[in-house]
C-alpha cells in the first residue's frame, strides 16, 4: 500500500471526525425535561435527574444580554469550545457548540443542561456520555414560541485530553522517514 494513500486516508478520517455533529432537540430520546423554575439549580438538578453526584462545571456559555455584547463563556474548557446562539441574538431557540482544537472534554460521565430564564420546563438535560468531545453539538427547537435559551452548560468529571507531544512527534517522524524512503526508492527506479 502506498504511503501517500495511507496519509490521505488518515487526514480524511480526521476531517470527517472533526466535522461530525451531534443534533439535539427537545424531542430527542436522551432528553429529560424538568419542571424546575427560573432559578438556576445546577449542578444539583443535573445530579438529581441522572442519579449521580460530584459533577463539576466543564464549560458554560451565557447568551448576551439585551444590550448586546458577546457570548460569556466560563469553565476550564472555555478556551477550547465556542458557542454561537442561533435564531436571535438575545432570545435564541438554538445554538451550535464547536470544538476549537487542542484539549477536549473526554469523560465517561458528561451531561448538557439547557436553561431558559422564564419558561417551563426551566431546563432540558442530555446524557453526553457517548459524545467524543470533538464533534459539534447542534441545538434546535428549544422554546420556539415562548422563552428562549439563557445558557448552556456541560457538567461531568474533570478530564482534559490533549494529544501527547511525544506521540505526535513519533508519528510525524515515522511518516517523514517513510516518505523519504519511498522517494529514494522512486529515484532509484527512474
Amino acid at each position: 500500500m502506498n504511503l501517500r494513500m495511507i496519509a490521505v486516508g488518515l487526514v480524511s478520517m480526521w476531517a470527517l471526525q472533526a466535522q461530525a455533529t451531534l443534533m439535539l432537540t427537545p424531542a430527542a430520546p436522551t432528553i429529560a425535561g424538568t419542571g424546575y423554575g427560573p432559578a438556576n439549580c445546577e449542578p444539583e438538578c443535573v445530579e438529581t435527574v441522572f442519579h449521580t453526584d460530584d459533577l463539576q462545571l466543564l464549560y458554560k456559555a451565557d447568551v448576551p444580554g439585551t444590550e448586546g455584547g458577546s457570548v460569556l463563556e466560563e469553565g476550564p474548557f472555555s478556551p477550547y469550545y465556542s458557542t454561537q446562539f442561533l435564531n436571535s441574538a438575545t432570545d435564541p431557540s438554538g445554538a451550535l457548540i464547536t470544538w476549537l482544537g487542542d484539549a477536549w472534554i473526554d469523560c465517561g460521565e458528561c451531561y448538557l443542561a439547557i436553561k431558559d430564564g422564564k419558561s417551563s420546563p426551566g431546563y432540558y438535560f442530555y446524557d453526553l456520555s457517548a459524545w467524543n468531545g470533538k464533534e459539534a453539538i447542534s441545538l434546535s427547537g428549544f422554546w420556539p414560541y415562548q422563552g428562549a435559551i439563557s445558557h448552556i452548560s456541560i457538567w461531568g468529571d474533570q478530564n482534559i485530553s490533549v494529544p501527547e507531544p511525544g506521540t505526535l512527534s513519533l508519528l510525524g517522524a515515522g511518516l517523514l522517514l517513510a516518505g523519504l524512503r519511498n522517494r529514494r526508492k522512486l529515484l532509484r527506479q527512474a
